[in-house]
């Protein structure tokens, strides 16, 4: 069933207004008609709905039932991500927004090779939060991740070092120690950042910086991965750990 988010302003006692292009994909493509059920994501929470309106470019919508979903893992992670060249950016919004990522924060380091000037970069950023809306809306979450403004490497590390104690985090390297393998640590973390380095990776000094707020600086292996698929991978493996990404065996009787 398809699924689209709204602002709770959107909200008139248990109708929902849903404008734009929303409104238009529901009719021009999907043909959605009045009766039709489709799932509405507003304030954190889905409904299963029912369509009452379809104008040019207004559906007007009734929240019939809330939805105990499992869309959102119980583990928040805040992806701070270097910047990369191309599409790669584009690639680890979408699909770490169906990795159950909580927010995304492009960050700029000492051997970034990417370099944007403010209208690119607020241009950028609207449209990396809209592949994280239409991510979110095919993956059926309930929350669309935040994906923020461009910041510098202090920034991060101030933003960081605010974390509580009882939050973990990662920096993946590709020169951190062979025996520092994912993941040796037991209790698990109410919230986990994670800090990927850019096509260029990151200088001593940079790593130095976050082991000493308590980072731990991790290796993701024997071989060196890019930048936009070591973001996955630790997205997987923190998720595998301590979220909601695990194997379920499947019991065959005869």
């Amino acid at each position: 069933m398809i699924k689209v988010f709204v602002e709770t302003g959107s909200l008139m006692q248990d109708e929902v207004e849903i404008v734009g292009a929303d409104a238009r994909h529901l009719r021009l493509v999907l043909r959605k008609v009045v009766g039709d059920s489709i799932l509405v994501g507003i304030g954190g929470a889905t409904y299963r709905s029912t369509i009452l309106s379809v104008l040019d470019d207004v559906v007007i919508a009734r929240l019939d039932l809330l939805i105990a979903s499992k869309g959102e893992s119980p583990l928040k992670t805040r992806l701070y991500q270097g910047l990369a060249k191309g599409d790669k950016f584009d690639l680890v919004v979408q699909k770490a927004t169906e990795l159950g990522v909580t927010e995304i924060t492009p960050f700029t380091s000492q051997y970034t090779v990417v370099q944007l000037e403010q209208k690119k970069q607020e241009r950028r950023q609207l449209r990396w939060q809209k592949i994280a809306h239409e991510a979110a809306k095919q993956c059926k979450r309930d929350k669309i991740p935040k994906v923020n403004a461009i910041i510098d490497f202090s920034t991060m590390v101030t933003q960081l070092q605010a974390m509580d104690s009882q939050d973990m985090i990662l920096m993946p390297y590709e020169q951190a120690s062979d025996e520092c393998h994912f993941c040796p640590f037991s209790k698990a973390p109410r919230e986990v950042g994670l800090i990927i380095g850019p096509e260029g990776g990151f200088h001593p000094g940079e790593v130095e910086r976050v082991r000493e707020i308590g980072g731990q600086v991790i290796s993701l292996g024997s071989r060196i991965l890019r930048t936009e698929t070591a973001a996955l991978v630790a997205l997987t493996l923190v998720q595998y750990q301590w979220g909601d990404l695990a194997f379920q065996e499947e019991r065959v009787t005869t």
